[in-house]
Formats: structure tokens, sequence, C-alpha cells
């Protein structure tokens, strides 16, 4: 038991610190507080005026980066200047006139550019075309070109001319000569409109309560004059290297000035009442809290003579009890918090993660599994019945181009709000990740009223009827609140959870609708005709094995592509199948990429998606389709193959590829069977082969397996389980399992099917 220091350490400590700290204040308050309140005032000026300093220079900095970067990278801006039929390529120029807008659009402060060509003595502005004699900026570029060196940049501010020396405003202009910085093949002007940094500066100053500033330019004039009119005493001056100019900062309200001068009788007042109390107090709260303090250190005395893993020991015991607890306490705090940072991050990591692996097929629960696991991961369970959305951004490429990420992402979590009320107010649940940037997967469920539950037939508000309403109540808000528009494929209701991967098959083949009968609806699956696409299915296998054999390299992608199209070809399909089967697989090589490396996907999302969605549109006949495909697959595959072999461990993981093909039928073979055979470690080889073959080890394993088990159905007599044994499986019902996986149904059905 520790004896009651604290308590001790309070009543002779306190009153006489207390007594102390009021006489300090009483001496001192009056002498300092009106200096310091004055020092302060300077001070935050100062930093004031080096802040204006700092955004204004900042701001004319980007633009100046901004017009050198597009000088120097942007090659239609690069041809212009080298032109070789000057006046004469119309077509270019307008060209560039466009990148001339971007780069204004693009910069709020930027107000006009030009471009001056020495050659042919032509100025080329984001709004015409003219020769240097006939363009209102004449005598402003001739002055420029006399001229041999210059102290800044930026000019002071001047008046812009526009076509034929018509006046457009007071602006500040940044010369470069091209090609940067001395070239003498023309020269790039930028202006920035005078207003818009009075605007600038007249904000900060706003922000600045008392403090303003303004700029004085190099010859001595103002930039603009201040708002309000109102005399400001001058603090603070500072020449920015950037610009030359001036910034000149002071203050507009002195009344802080003043404001010292009755604080002593006040404060004295103070001091007088709060020496009373404090006296009291302190007396006070020293017994009445002694108390609990002495419970808590009764509590952590105890768990630490336990020796409880939350405590670390201390190598020496203290006498002070405060500092005692504070040491115990940030020890648990820290703890705590650790432990529930850990918990939330690794909440929403796996909830995703579980929602990618269910919906993909490759985690399979049953309603038992479903209603124990929804628990840890916080989502709704007891669930009646089941269906699977997929919402699509249409036009995603100009949704993407137009947004910036953070604004998707507020979209995102916008229609994840908005879907979950619409669901409630249904009296459905859902569940929705973003598992693709565009692309929004929902789970609604529904759990059956007792009404529903005893009905001998099912009642129209099942959640068949109930998804459908929330769907296209979701469709039409976002038509009505947002400036795009989503496509959503609407599987069918099930009640076993076992089958999801096979509706959410379905949602993505309702959705793919929308790119032969149009976006912005919702698509419901049963709606489908799916007859029409019967024959095109059968082609499916050709596709998953064109489109691995694409991913990975290897050369018989070409020959698989061509009988791909032989098959269209002799089966007469109509435009509409063959539309919808290249789309499907463009929709399977997007899923095979998005496996590979980040240069691989930004290979595709940038140039090899677009030029497929190009073909696409432009579809005239299967064998001109079949032409453009496989030149664009050839020439890709060319750029694929140099960033394979430029990897360092591409080679290695190939041999390793190759072994897998030949020892599939192996039982034995496994991620250790391959550590003995080429000396990697298993977890090492397992993150090797994902990042330079594109699957897991496991994956690609079952992916070669059933892909075998597959030809042997079709083209053998032989049972399931003869051929699950020839195929690597000691136990038929995992190979079932499997191949269920892939191809939705079990092998007896798939050969039924075939035959």
């Amino acid at each position: 038991m520790m004896s009651p220091w604290w308590f001790k350490k309070q009543m002779l400590s306190y009153l006489p610190l207390l007594l102390l700290i009021i006489f300090v204040l009483l001496a001192g308050t009056f002498l300092t507080l009106t200096q310091q309140s004055k020092k302060d005032i300077v001070r935050a000026n100062g930093v004031f005026a080096e802040h204006v300093q700092q955004v204004v220079d900042f701001n004319l900095k980007s633009v100046e980066n901004q017009l050198l970067h597009s000088a120097l990278q942007n090659d239609t801006i690069k041809s212009y200047f080298h032109e070789k039929e000057l006046g004469e390529g119309y077509f270019h120029k307008y060209e560039t006139l466009k990148e001339l807008d971007k780069i204004k659009v693009s910069n709020p402060l930027i107000d006009s550019l030009y471009l001056y060509r020495t050659q042919d003595e032509s100025v080329l502005s984001d709004t015409m075309y003219l020769s240097l004699e006939q363009h209102g900026e004449k005598a402003f570029i001739s002055n420029w070109l006399k001229e041999n060196e210059y102290d800044y940049k930026w000019s002071d501010t001047r008046t812009y001319r526009g076509k034929y020396a018509d006046q457009t405003g007071q602006v500040v202009s940044l010369v470069s000569n091209y090609p940067p910085p001395l070239g003498q093949t023309g020269l790039i002007v930028v202006n920035v409109r005078v207003s818009e940094l009075k605007q600038l500066v007249d904000s900060m100053n706003a922000a600045a309560d008392i403090s303003s500033a303004h700029l004085i330019g190099t010859n001595g004039e103002e930039l603009f004059a201040p708002s309000g009119g109102e005399k400001v005493e001058i603090l603070h001056r500072y020449v920015s290297d950037y610009t030359g100019w001036e910034i000149q900062t002071g203050i507009r309200d002195r009344s802080l000035y003043s404001f010292s001068s009755g604080l002593f009788s006040l404060m004295l007042g103070i001091a007088v009442i709060l020496l009373i109390l404090g006296i009291a107090w302190i007396i006070y709260t020293s017994r009445s809290q002694y108390k609990p303090i002495h419970t808590i250190m009764q509590r952590i005395v105890y768990f630490r003579s336990a020796k409880h893993p939350i405590f670390q020991q201390q190598p020496q015991q203290t006498k002070d009890e405060l500092k005692f607890i504070e040491e115990a306490f940030q020890q648990l705090t820290t703890q705590v918090l650790e432990y529930e940072k850990e918990q939330e991050e690794g909440l929403t990591f796996k909830r995703r993660h579980t929602f990618r692996e269910l919906t993909a097929g490759n985690m399979i629960w049953n309603r038992e599994e479903w209603d124990k696991e929804a628990v840890k991961l916080k989502v709704d369970a007891g669930y009646e019945e089941i269906a699977v959305a997929i919402a699509e951004v249409d036009h995603h490429a100009d949704f993407s181009s137009k947004y910036s990420t953070r604004d998707q992402y507020l979209f995102q979590f916008v229609l994840n709000s908005v879907l979950r009320e619409m669901a409630e107010q249904q009296q459905a649940k859902a569940w929705a990740e973003w598992l693709e940037g565009h692309r929004m997967t929902i789970l609604l469920f529904h759990k059956r009223s007792t009404d529903e539950a005893h009905a001998e037939k099912p009642i129209a508000s099942g959640l068949e009827h109930k998804s459908a309403a929330i769907l296209a109540e979701l469709s039409a808000w976002v038509k009505k609140n947002l400036d795009f528009t989503i496509s959503i494929g609407v599987s069918r209701t099930i009640t076993d959870t076992e089958q999801l991967y096979l509706i959410h098959s379905e949602a993505q083949e309702a959705l793919n609708d929308k790119f032969i009968n149009g976006s912005g609806r919702v698509i419901e699956y049963k709606e489908l005709n799916v007859e029409s696409h019967r024959e095109v299915y059968k082609l499916m296998p050709k596709i998953r094995s064109f489109t691995h054999a694409y991913r990975i390299g290897e050369e018989r992608w070409k020959d698989e592509l061509q009988l791909l199209f032989q098959d269209l070809a002799v089966g007469g399909f109509a435009k509409n199948d063959v539309y919808y089967l290249i789309n499907h697989i463009i929709h399977m090589l997007r899923r095979e990429m998005m496996e590979l490396s980040e240069e691989v996907q930004t290979l595709w999302s940038n140039e090899m998606y677009p030029a497929l969605e190009r073909i696409l549109g432009g579809m005239e006949t299967i064998e001109e389709t079949r032409q453009r495909l496989a030149e664009l697959f050839s020439e890709m595959d060319e750029r694929l193959v140099e960033h394979r072999e430029s990897r360092k461990h591409y080679n290695r993981m190939q041999e390793v590829r190759h072994y897998i093909e030949q020892h599939y039928a192996n039982p034995e073979l496994s991620l250790n069977a391959l550590e003995e055979r080429f000396g990697i470690s298993g977890k090492y080889m397992s993150a090797l082969f994902r990042d330079e073959i594109g699957d897991k080890f496991v994956d690609y394993l079952t992916k070669l397996r059933v892909g075998h088990a597959e030809k042997q159905l079709m083209e053998t007599n032989e049972t399931v389980q003869q051929i699950a044994v020839q195929v690597g499986y000691t136990n038929p019902m995992t190979f079932i399992r499997s191949f269920k996986k892939h191809y939705g149904m079990t092998p007896g059905d798939y050969r039924k099917q075939q035959h």
C-alpha cells in the first residue's frame, strides 16, 4: 500500500504556487501586456506578409510550370513551331488552338495565352491566328524581342490588347522563349488577369481580419489599388525573388493597441477573487479527488502484481501517484487505440475481400456459414431471399476526365448511402462495394414478412419486385440529381447462398445488354432474350482459353483467335451476337489484365481498352473486325513481351509455369514441391508467380486441370471419377466443385449439354 504522498504534495505545493503566480501576474501584467500584444501583431503581420508572397509566387509558378511542361512535352505545340508549310496547316493550327485552350481551362488564373513564331512573325492565340502586324500585342512583343536580358520573368501590370489593338483588361504577362529557356524559334506568352491576383490577395486580406497587403510592381506602381480605400500603416515590405514585386503589409484596425490600458484593473479584481476561491477550491478538491485516485492506484497495483500483459513492469517504484497512473493509462490507451485502428482497417479490408471472393465464386458459404460470418463482418444476416445487381457509371472515360479521384470517391459514397436508404424504405437490406472504379456490386437481402411467409403463392412484395423498384429509383435519382447516368444489371432472386456467384454472372450478363440496347437503364436478367445467345455461349470456353493464353504470353492465342472467328463466320451469327461476344472478350481481357502489374494495367487503360472500344464501335464485317483485333493484339503482345522480359524474375517464373503444365496431373504438385524443385521458398515463389504470371499458383493449377478435364469430357467416354484422377484430383468431389466454379455446372451436366 502506497502512502498518501500525492495528497501532501497537493497541499504543500499548490497554495504557495498560487500566491506566487498571482503576485507575479499583478506586478508584470500592466508592463508587459501592451508591449507583447503589439509584438504579436507585428509578428503576425510579418507571417502574413510572407504567406501572401508565398501564395502569389506559388500560383504564378504553377502557371509557369504548366507553360514550360506544355512547351517541352506537348507534341502539337512543338510541331507548330517547326511547321514546314507555313500558313497552310489549318487543321494543325486548329489542333494547336485546342491544346492552348486546354492549358487555359486547366488553370483558372490564366486569362489568355498565345504563341509567337519568329519564322513568319505570326501570332497564334487561343482565339485567333494573325500576323504580328495585325495583332494588338505587336508593341509588347517587339519591345520584348529588343531586350536581351530580363531581371524577372513576369511583367508589371499592363493593358492586354487583343485583335487589332482592342483593350481587353489589365494583365501581368509571363514570356518564355521557345524552346525554353533561350531558344530563338519563337515566344510563348501567358497573361494573368490582374483582377484575379487582386481577388486572391483580397481573400487573404479578408481572412487576416486586421492585416492588409498589396503589391507594388518593379516600376514602383501598384499592381492594383487595395479594396476599401482605407489607410494602412505599413509594417513589412518584402521583395519577391521570383517576380520582383514588393509585398507591403500593415494593419487596418489599431484598437488592439489600446485594449490593454484598461486590463490591469480588471485583472486585479479577478486576481483577488481567484485567490480566495483558489485556496478554498484546492483544499476541497485535494480531499475529494484523492479518494478515486486511491481506488485507481489499488487497481493498477493489483494488475501489475498479477503481471497482467497490458501493464509493463517498471524497474523501480515511484512515490508520485499521478506519474504512476499516467504511465499505466498511457500504456493501456496506446494498446487500445492500436487495437481499435487495426480492427477498423482490418474489417473494411476483410469485408471487401470477402465480398469479392463470394461474388467470384472463390468462396462459397452455406446458410449457416453466412449467418455466422455476417455477424463478424457487421452485415445483415437472417435473409430469406438474395439478389445481385451491378451498377456501372456510363461513359466512364468522360466521367474520369471530368472529376478528380477525390470527387469520384465522394460520388461512390453518395450512391452507396442513397442505395441503403432506398433499400430500407422497401424493407430490404443492401450490401454494396465498389470492386472496380466504375462498378458497384450490390447484394440485396430480404426477409419475408409474416403474411408473405404463410402465403401459398409468392406475394408481389417479394425481393424480385422490391429490387426492381429500389434500383429503378436509384437510377432515376442519379439521372435527376447528378450529371451522369448509371446502368444496372439485375440477376434473378435465389434463396441458396451457394449459388451467389452464378447470379453474379447473371447480373454481369444483364449489364452487358447495355452495349446492345443502350445505357442508363435497369436491365433484368429474366427479361433478356437468352435464347438468342445460346450458340454464342458455346464459344465461352474458347474465349476463356484465348484470354488466358494472351495474358500469360503463349503464342497459341493467335490460333485460338483465328479459330474463334472461324466459328463465328461459319455459324452465321447476327451482328448483335458478334457484338455481344467481342464485348465479352474485352470484359474477360480486362479482368485478366487487372491481375498483372500496374504498368500493364496502365497500358490497358490508356491504350488497349480505348482501341478495343473503337474497334467495337466501328464494327462492319467479321473478317474486318478479326483483322483489326489481330493487329491490335499483336502490337500490344510485343509490348507486353518487352515488359515481361524486362522484369527480373520473368524467365525463372516461365520455367516454373512450364514445369506446372508438364506435371499438372501429379496430385502431389504443390508449393512445397516447387520449393524443392527450384530452390525458392514457397511463400516467395507464390508472390513472384502472381506478379509475373498474374494468377495465384493454386488458381493457375486449378484452371489448367479443369481445362484438360473439359477436353477429356468432350473427346472421351471416361467417367468423371477417372478424369478427375487423370488431371490430378484424388477426391472426385473436389474436382466437381472446382469444375462447377469455372463452368457453372457439374462435369456430367457439361458433357450432356455439349453432346
